[in-house]
């Protein structure tokens, strides 16, 4: 998963820093300095404008634009999340989801009195669970990309079950619901979130009726309700905690038809032109990963394996649909580069950059998922105003917090990744050391 961490000096910036701060250098070496490596990726400054003069409150200048890599690839995605409902999401989590201070467990897990809690109940707290996870992964994709660039639609999926045979209960039934056909209301998008978490987990596991729902709105198809756009570019967002296990035999086992039908229904997508991201959430589904990482490399997606279903929060906010790996922005004049910049999905960015009273040179630099670069410069004038620029500060405190909780999430997987690594390898060295109970 891409971190959403910037690095701190990217090749650009690193060699344009180096001209700053070395003394007077000619007109040309500093255009060197600036000079786009490669055409595989396209800035685009919105603000501030070239030669213009910002007034703020404090010695900060906000940065805005998009950067999409290059190629014929276009500015616009239709986006489709689907989302697992099955009764396998109603687990826990593992994480505090809703904020509470109160974290989630399976109660089963645990030394726990008989008839304590419900035989069903598989989370403490029910806003903590995998399915709540994923609805708040979905929710701050919402607020990380811009409606006039991004449609987004929501499907669920899962998959009736006969209580009587352990089967599907029909053989007409639709195991996917569209929640929301592509829009750009996305106030729409998060009452369906909100329904759908109220519905709860329910059923078995039916990714290929998931995938060719998320098709048909995708490609307009017949039944659509959407209405595709032939020059946006088509992405899925795939979340599962487990493995198909329909539409082939019982809900409890995953078939080779199950597979074969998810491949077969990515191969649709493929034709389409849609690329789908697959995340696997939790142990269960990396368990068993080969249905998720095959729909993924069928359609020349991505496959992201996420072992705390809470860390998919973080994985979806991190996630790049315009093949764009970072944005970093340099002022040229001060030889500061700022760590306050939040790229989105959607390839568009916001920075804070410090300056200085005066005329200030401003870098920016992106590079692109194949290790491209660009740069753009821009020259501005900046004067202190009191009364202005209190709502830029506001949104700079938001942008840091947003940063902050997502290197906390990916730092805090790693940290439990390798808890459990230290783990096995005490568990393997305590076996080397018992003598063997065979007597081999």
């Amino acid at each position: 998963m891409r971190a959403p961490v910037h690095r701190t000096l990217p090749a650009g910036l690193a060699c344009a820093l180096a001209f700053a701060g070395s003394g007077p250098a000619s007109a040309e070496a500093e255009a060197a300095a600036v000079k786009p490596r490669s055409g595989g990726i396209e800035l685009v400054i919105d603000t501030p404008t070239e030669g213009g003069e910002v007034r703020s409150a404090v010695h900060m200048v906000e940065v805005r634009g998009t950067a999409v890599a290059a190629g014929g690839r276009p500015s616009e995605f239709d986006l489709v999340i689907v989302i697992d409902v099955s009764q396998s999401t109603r687990a826990a989590s593992g994480a505090d989801v809703d904020a509470d201070g109160l974290i989630g467990e399976n109660p089963h897990l645990g030394l726990v009195l008989p008839g304590e809690f419900p035989d069903d109940m598989l989370s403490t707290d029910p806003d903590d669970t995998v399915l709540a996870a994923e609805v708040k992964a979905a929710r701050a994709l919402l607020a990380s990309v811009d409606r006039r660039r991004v449609r987004v639609g929501l499907v669920s999926f899962s998959g009736e079950v006969d209580p009587a045979t352990g089967r599907r209960k029909s053989r007409e039934q639709r195991d996917a619901t569209l929640e929301v056909p592509l829009t750009d209301d996305y106030e729409r998008v998060s009452r369906a979130l909100d329904a759908l978490l109220a519905r709860g987990s329910h059923g078995a596991t039916n990714f290929a009726a998931g995938i060719r729902l998320a098709t048909r709105e995708l490609a307009g198809l017949s039944g659509a309700e959407s209405t595709p756009r032939p020059d946006a570019e088509k992405v899925v967002l795939f979340l599962t905690d487990g493995t198909p296990t329909f539409p082939i035999g019982a809900a409890t086992i995953s078939d080779e038809g199950d597979l074969e039908a998810a491949v077969n229904a990515a191969r649709l997508s493929h034709a389409a032109s849609i690329r789908i991201n697959t995340y696997a959430l939790g142990s269960d589904a990396l368990a068993r990963p080969l249905a998720a990482t095959e729909v993924a490399r069928v359609t020349r997606g991505t496959f992201t394996p996420v072992l705390e279903p809470a860390s998919i929060v973080a994985a979806l906010q991190s996630v790049s649909f315009a093949n764009v790996d970072d944005v970093a922005i340099l002022n040229l004049t001060t030889r500061e580069p700022t760590a306050d910049v939040r790229l989105n999905p959607d390839g568009s960015f916001v920075g804070f950059v410090p300056v200085r009273d005066g005329a200030n040179r401003i870098l920016v630099n992106a590079v692109a998922s194949d290790g491209s670069e660009t740069n753009r410069e821009l020259a501005i004038e900046f004067q202190v105003a009191e009364s202005e620029g209190r709502m830029r500060m506001r949104e700079l405190e938001r942008l840091r917090r947003i940063n902050r909780e997502l290197a906390l999430q990916l730092e805090a997987e790693r940290v439990r990744r390798e808890r459990r690594r230290l783990r096995m390898e005490r568990e393997l060295e305590i076996r080397a050391e018992r003598p063997d109970e065979s007597g081999g």
